[in-house]
């Protein structure tokens, strides 16, 4: 390692990052959202080998825009992002509002590399060295979905636990209950993975379910192996009713989280979806917020 130069890694969902940055004016918090991902690890060992410096201006003249993300006049977020593409060749930019020191942020990396270049442009009224997290969101979020899809993986909308070795989901539309059913779990006995958003990878013989790092708190690395994948829906009374073929497939595919807009991407991104729905078992469930459910889905087991 050069005199100066920051280089530390991180564990997430089994794929090994490593973050190195040789530009003073950039200090990476490792205290951030990925404290507890940190781990010793080998550069020429990663999966993924990050890289940061600050640039006075973001050249795109070679690449072609392939998606606008702003927000509505009502959204509240503070930032507006563009998606790029020039060949296989993918750079992600992000416009802040009204952060203190940041004015942009750009990654760029190519498909099937381990290199991800990101470049900050300061404010003209920052002097100071900015503190960044390696994953500042959202460019850490947009980012996981293509480097994810790299490795044979998705992210999703859903909360997880694990009970009695195995791992089960929650997924639906928002708001619909999935942090109120990890809770009810959570009251029974069993570990949370997560309550909002997921990893899932596909292996030989099955899926793997790893929380990640998430922008607004922290939390220790969790994985487990998938076996139900539970479509909540909120129901006067309690019932599971089992979800097969195209009926499944249709149904939780909604909540994969999906930015592609390049056709090549778009068809790995389904085809990826539909392996793991044809490895997992699939079911709705209708519930009342109290444990009773959770006594119900673990008795499926004595019937299975």
């Amino acid at each position: 390692m050069m005199v100066g130069e920051q280089c530390f890694s991180a564990q997430i969902a089994d794929l090994h990052f490593t973050f190195q940055c040789q530009d003073s004016r950039i200090f990476l918090d490792r205290q951030g959202s990925i404290q507890a991902y940190c781990i010793d690890g080998d550069v020429e060992n990663s999966d993924y080998l990050f890289s940061y410096a600050v640039r006075s201006v973001i050249d795109l003249f070679d690449y072609q825009l392939t998606f606008r993300g702003e927000p509505i006049s009502n959204d509240f977020l503070n930032y507006s992002w563009y998606v790029y593409t020039l060949g296989e060749k993918v750079a992600i930019r992000v416009e802040f509002k009204d952060h203190s020191e940041i004015k942009s942020v750009l990654a760029e990396f190519e498909k099937g590399k381990t290199q991800v270049k990101i470049s900050l442009v300061l404010k003209t009224d920052c002097h100071k060295a900015v503190r960044l997290d390696p994953l500042m969101h959202p460019l850490g979020s947009l980012l996981m979905l293509y480097l994810v899809q790299e490795k044979q993986g998705l992210l999703i909308h859903a909360s997880a636990i694990e009970d009695g070795g195995q791992g089960i989901l929650f997924t639906g539309v928002s708001g619909i209950g999935k942090s109120t059913m990890a809770r009810l779990w959570g009251e029974c006995g069993a570990c949370v993975l997560n309550d909002d958003r997921l990893v899932l990878r596909l292996f030989d013989r099955e899926v793997r379910l790893y929380n990640n790092p998430m922008p607004y708190y922290k939390q220790a690395p969790k994985q487990s192996i998938l076996k139900k994948i539970f479509l909540l829906k909120q129901s006067p009374l309690n019932y599971i009713q089992p979800l097969k073929g195209v009926q499944a497939y249709s149904r939780v595919l909604g909540n994969f989280i999906q930015q592609f807009y390049e056709p090549a991407m778009v068809k790995k991104h389904l085809d990826i979806a539909e392996e793991i729905i044809a490895k997992v078992a699939v079911y709705e469930v209708g519930f009342k917020p109290d444990t009773d459910i959770v006594r119900m889905m673990r008795e499926m087991d004595r019937y299975e």
